[in-house]
């Protein structure tokens, strides 16, 4: 399968590492062997997504964020052009898979305290105000040590930027109270917990 060839263009072996595991993780989460056809990988484009396909990806990206996390890594934040989806159909069935691609803005998370994210340098700088965290808005020293949960609030972000309802219109769902943990203004507070 191609999608699987996509890790071989990682330079960094972490990285390839990361990709086969998330993708290892989709593919018994959603027992994908019997599947009769990719019928296309993609970047995740502009369109917004329905419900039902941003509580998928909702979903998804929450476990292959806690895959890069027991590594002892995470996000600094989350865009549209790292994501790959791949729509696999068999029969009258289809299922869309998101799938990290890019890890360049991975972190370290620190090494006595796995709770909290060490950035010596950013990769871009100054951080895209509308996908980061607030306390990554604001950095006056380095390195930086803050909560790891910064990645969540960008996850969060970017399922808002792809759907067309406002936070309170999804009152009531499981991606709301999603959403809701991880936008928290106290990074302490903010928790990866998809139910």
């Amino acid at each position: 399968m191609d999608i699987i060839r996509e890790a071989q263009n990682f330079e960094d072996p972490l990285q390839a590492a990361l990709f086969k595991e998330n993708l290892t993780l989709l593919f018994q989460q959603y027992t994908l062997p019997h599947v009769a056809a990719v019928v296309s990988t993609e970047s995740l484009d502009e369109s917004k997504l329905t419900y039902a396909a941003l509580d998928t990806m909702a979903f998804q990206l929450a476990l292959q964020l806690a895959i890069i996390e027991k590594r002892g890594y995470t996000l600094l934040f989350w865009q549209p052009s790292d994501i790959l989806v791949v729509e696999l159909k068999k029969e009258r069935d289809t299922l869309k898979l998101y799938i990290l691609t890019n890890f360049s803005q991975i972190v370290s998370l620190h090494k006595k305290d796995q709770t909290q994210l060490v950035l010596v340098y950013p990769s871009v700088f100054p951080l895209p105000a509308d996908k980061c965290a607030p306390e990554l808005l604001d950095i006056k020293v380095l390195p930086l040590i803050t909560h790891k949960s910064a990645s969540y609030y960008s996850l969060a972000l970017l399922c808002l930027h792809f759907t067309h309802l406002s936070l309170a219109e999804l009152k009531g769902t499981k991606l709301f109270y999603f959403l809701e943990r991880c936008l928290k203004k106290e990074p302490k507070e903010r928790m990866l917990i998809y139910l």
